[in-house]
């Protein structure tokens, strides 16, 4: 992580805890001994879907506002990732190294969660396979349903307002593997 750029952090994060100079966002979770999980989400994320919260600062959400998504996402129309304010989600863009596209691979092995804490549903499966491709799914609003027995936030029966991509360290192959 300490190879990463760190991206400054903006004045309306500033009272977020922090960790190597990265903003931990709101829906991150921290075990009993202090480590902020990055990659999971803090139950409170279902919260955070359901009273339309951001996921980094944790403030109400305002239109527009952006879901980050993998590219295995995009056929679903729906991710278990909050939506996020724009300035929160270009901050995001910068600095997640999975989502600017810095790391060619997900972890290879399970982090270890306090005993209250458990692992998202797709977490086995991304264990060492490599990273994909993100994109930003610019909305109005979006609804709350249930996708593999979690909440999730959808936009299936509402138009985004745009869709672009994140990062562009992928080939063609890439995308069609």
């Amino acid at each position: 992580m300490s190879s990463d750029p760190v991206p400054p952090i903006p004045a309306w994060l500033a009272d977020r805890p922090t960790v190597g100079g990265l903003v931990v966002p709101w829906t991150t979770p921290e075990t009993q001994d202090g480590r902020h999980v990055f990659g999971s989400l803090h139950p409170r994320f279902r919260d955070a879907l359901k009273r339309r919260l951001c996921g980094v600062c944790g403030n109400a959400l305002t239109r527009p506002m952006v879901l980050l998504m993998r590219l295995s996402d995009l056929p679903l129309k729906a991710t278990s990732e909050p939506a996020l304010h724009p300035q929160c989600s270009r901050y995001t863009t910068l600095a997640c190294p999975m989502v600017a596209g810095r790391r060619t691979h997900y972890r290879s092995t399970p982090v270890r969660l306090d005993s209250s804490m458990t692992h998202s549903a797709d977490t086995g499966s991304r264990l060492g396979a490599p990273a994909e491709p993100w994109f930003a799914v610019w909305l109005n609003g979006y609804d709350v349903i249930e996708l593999n027995g979690a909440l999730a936030a959808s936009y299936r029966e509402i138009e985004p307002l745009r869709i672009r991509p994140i990062n562009f360290t992928f080939s063609l192959s890439d995308l069609l593997r």
